[in-house]
């Protein structure tokens, strides 16, 4: 999956339009980003792109940023 089609399932999962999440964004920008909208999120990671987040890792990102650079360590995002 590419980093465009990944951002665009968070927006999904947000209940944002999509295209409307950036590189950029942290919870402080995004209103859904809240404490579900973060477990939402690390749902996300595990059923569309099946990367297991049961480590600190993955689970304590804070930003769109940080969580993208993390998973193409990990080989789950093709760019």
């Amino acid at each position: 999956m590419t980093t465009e089609d990944f951002l665009n399932e968070l927006c999904d999962v947000l209940g944002r339009e999509p295209n409307s999440l950036s590189m950029d964004d942290t919870p402080n920008t995004v209103k859904e980003w809240d404490s579900v909208g973060h477990l939402s999120m690390i749902a996300t990671i595990d059923d569309v792109l099946e990367v297991s987040v049961d480590d600190e890792d993955l689970r304590t990102f804070k930003s769109i940023d940080e969580l993208v650079t993390r998973l193409k360590a990990r080989n789950a995002l093709e760019d």
